[in-house]
C-alpha cells in the first residue's frame, strides 16, 4: 500500500488549458473569467450574486465591511474555527465574541442569545467540517435583534441545509478556494454569495481600492482581486464540483459504515433530513488521538489535526482579551480528540477499508 494522504488536490489538463489560455488571451486582473466565474458560481449555489477576491479570508472581511460593521462592533462567532474567521472581525475593526460548540462542532446556537449586548452587530456560524449550522435558529435570533448574519462557508462547498445550499440564507456567505477545498482555484482565492446589491455593489468597490469608474475612488478599498489565470481554473473545478462532492458523500459513507462499531471514537453527523454535509473533512475524535495518528503514519496513512488550539487560547487573543482555559469546554474538548481521516473524492474503497481496518487493529491491541 502506497501512503495515503490526507487530501489530493486536483489539477488535470483541462484546468492547465483554461490557466494558459487566460494568460495568453485575457486580463491578467479582472479579465473575463472573473466575470463568467462568478456568473457561474452564483448560479451553482443559488444566489443573485457572487463577487471573487483575492482569499477566503478577504471574503469575510469584505463581508463585514459591506454589511456596516462598525468600529467595537461585536460579531458571535464559534470559538472552534480556524483563526481567520474571527481574524476578518478584528481586519473590519470589529470585536469577536466567542460562541462554545456542540455535539455536532458546530456553534451552539443555545448559547447565542446569552452572548448578545447592546453592542452586537452581527453573527458569523461557521459551516465547520463541510456541517451546515441550524441557520434557522440563527437566522431568528438575529432577526429578533437586529443583527446580521454572514456564513463562513469556507469548508462547505455543496453543503445543503433544508434544501438549499450553504451561503444562500443570510446577508453573505463566504467561501475559500485554498488548495485544500473540496475545490480550489490553485492558489489563493474566495467568493462571497448574497442576494443584497447593495453588499455586492460595495464589496466590488472594497476589493479594487474604491474604485469605480477608473480614478475615481469612492471608498477606501484594498487590493484584494481575483486573478485571471486563478478564475480560469476554478471555473474547470466548478464543473467538477458536484461530483466530487458526491463522491466525498460515498467516502464518509463507507468510514461510517466500517467504523460504527469502534466504541473508542465518536464519529461526525451523517445525512440527516435537513442536513446533507459536503465533508470537507472527516473528522473523529478519540482520547488517543495523538496515539493513534503517529500509529496510522507508521502504517503510510498521513492524518491532520483541525484545528489544536481554539482560538481564543492562540497567544495573541490571550494578549488581547486574557481568555483562560476552561472557558469554552466543548471546544478544548475538540482540540485534543479531533483528528482527520483521509478525505478525497478519489479516495478507493479498498483504501478506505486498510484505513478502518488499521484503526480497528489499533484499539484491538
Amino acid at each position: 500500500m502506497n501512503v495515503i494522504p490526507p487530501a489530493s488536490p486536483v489539477f488535470n489538463k483541462e484546468m492547465e488549458e483554461a490557466a494558459i489560455n487566460a494568460l495568453r488571451n485575457e486580463r491578467y486582473i479582472l479579465g473575463e473569467s472573473v466575470d463568467k466565474f462568478e456568473e457561474e458560481f452564483a448560479r451553482y449555489v443559488g444566489t443573485d450574486y457572487a463577487v471573487s477576491v483575492s482569499s477566503g479570508t478577504n471574503a469575510l472581511h469584505l463581508a463585514l465591511l459591506a454589511a456596516n460593521l462598525n468600529v467595537g462592533g461585536e460579531v458571535i462567532t464559534p470559538a472552534s474555527s480556524y483563526i481567520a474567521t474571527a481574524n476578518s472581525v478584528l481586519h473590519a475593526n470589529g470585536t469577536p465574541i466567542f460562541c462554545d460548540i456542540n455535539d455536532e462542532y458546530l456553534i451552539d446556537t443555545t448559547k447565542i442569545s446569552g452572548k448578545i449586548s447592546k453592542r452586537s452587530r452581527g453573527i458569523m456560524p461557521v459551516h465547520l467540517y463541510g456541517h451546515p449550522v441550524d441557520l434557522d435558529e440563527i437566522n431568528g435570533i438575529a432577526e429578533k435583534n437586529n443583527l446580521f448574519v454572514i456564513e463562513d462557508c469556507a469548508q462547505s462547498h455543496g453543503t445543503i441545509y433544508k434544501g438549499k445550499m450553504t451561503g444562500t440564507f443570510s446577508d453573505a456567505g463566504c467561501f475559500s478556494f485554498y488548495a485544500t477545498k473540496n475545490m480550489t482555484v490553485c492558489g489563493d482565492g474566495g467568493m462571497i454569495t448574497t442576494n443584497d446589491e447593495n453588499i455586492a455593489d460595495k464589496i466590488k468597490l472594497l476589493r479594487n481600492h474604491g474604485q469605480f469608474p477608473k480614478d475615481v475612488h469612492t471608498l477606501i478599498g484594498y487590493t484584494a482581486r481575483l486573478n485571471t489565470v486563478n478564475a480560469a481554473i476554478g471555473r474547470v473545478q466548478l464543473k467538477h464540483l458536484p461530483k466530487w462532492v458526491e463522491e466525498r458523500r460515498r467516502v464518509a459513507k463507507k468510514y461510517i459504515e466500517f467504523l460504527s462499531d469502534v466504541k473508542e471514537i465518536v464519529l461526525p453527523p451523517g445525512d440527516s433530513k435537513d442536513k446533507k454535509p459536503s465533508f470537507h473533512l472527516f473528522e473523529i475524535k478519540t482520547k488517543k488521538r495523538d496515539e493513534l495518528i503517529n500509529f496510522l503514519k507508521d502504517n503510510k496513512i498521513i492524518c491532520l489535526i483541525h484545528y489544536p488550539t481554539p482560538i481564543p487560547y492562540q497567544p495573541i487573543y490571550k494578549k488581547l482579551f486574557g481568555y483562560n482555559e476552561g472557558t469554552f469546554p466543548r471546544s478544548e474538548e475538540l482540540s485534543a480528540q479531533a483528528m482527520d481521516l483521509p478525505m478525497f473524492p478519489e479516495l478507493k474503497d479498498d483504501q478506505i477499508k486498510y484505513i478502518s481496518e488499521k484503526i480497528h487493529e489499533f484499539f484491538d491491541r
